[in-house]
């Protein structure tokens, strides 16, 4: 089992490299039955972000690698994994997890899934304000299929020829991985903090808001049904982190509280 003494102490040594910052880490203990989760924050296709996941992920290996992708377009990013350069030169953090956690079972637990819709449509029904939102939300659904069956039609392309496309907008930084760990740190930072006072600012519009929280809401369920196959490493954006933690610990409390374990 993930010992979380050990990966924050991991994180917080004062020898550690400065990209394994512990605020991007979280992690839940396990208990019988049910594995510990490694939440780790990441700034997408972000250098610091990379050698995070890769470094930990190697160092605590877990059963189950949860991945901020949808289903379809693991199988991609699996293949982005096998590059043989170090870390993979496609897929950014999500293939450079996929390589070091290897041996893990890769789940995407991102919409658009069957869980998704599901979760989308019972929304719609019950909640008419939500119904006011339904034509932005769908034309955001419809993007985001849309980019997932590219994946999944570049798994295949990748499978049977020699190309592997790149099936997906890569961000790119002033820092790369071949700077200083400290300028990797102090870039991914100040990218974090300009983020946050944006945000702080500025409220989504409430389409936005809607869909981020449906898909929290699939992926809490999806990680705690997890948990009964062991430890679970889950990487996704900074953005999600927080939120994540806070409401596995009270689904957690709540099935403590009941008496029942987690499903």
């Amino acid at each position: 089992m993930i010992d979380c003494d050990e990966v924050l102490a991991a994180a917080n040594a004062e020898t550690a490299d400065p990209r394994l910052d512990s605020g991007h880490v979280r992690c839940l203990r396990g208990s019988d039955g049910s594995g510990s989760v490694l939440l780790l924050g990441v700034v997408h296709d972000h250098p610091a972000s990379v050698f995070r996941v890769s470094h930990l992920l190697e160092s605590f290996p877990p059963d189950v690698l949860a991945v901020e992708l949808p289903p379809l377009s693991v199988p991609l990013f699996r293949r982005y994994a096998r590059d043989s350069h170090v870390p993979p030169r496609l897929g950014g953090e999500m293939s450079a997890a996929i390589r070091a956690a290897e041996g893990a079972r890769v789940v995407g637990v991102d919409a658009p899934n069957r869980r998704y819709l599901t979760a989308l449509f019972d929304r719609f029904r019950n909640d008419s304000a939500a119904r006011t939102l339904t034509r932005p939300v769908v034309s955001d659904l419809a993007r985001g299929l849309g980019q997932a069956v590219a994946c999944r039609l570049g798994a295949i392309v990748a499978a049977f020829t020699p190309y592997t496309p790149r099936v997906y907008a890569h961000i790119q930084y002033d820092a790369t991985l071949l700077d200083d760990p400290d300028v990797q740190a102090e870039h991914e930072a100040s990218h974090l903090a300009q983020h946050r006072a944006f945000v702080g600012v500025v409220e989504p519009p409430p389409e936005t808001a809607l869909v981020d929280r449906t898909r929290e809401d699939v992926m809490v369920a999806r990680l705690a049904a997890l948990r009964s196959e062991g430890d679970v490493a889950v990487v996704v954006g900074m953005s999600h982190l927080e939120e994540l933690e806070r409401r596995l610990v009270a689904l957690e409390s709540d099935n403590d509280d009941n008496g029942e374990p987690l499903e």
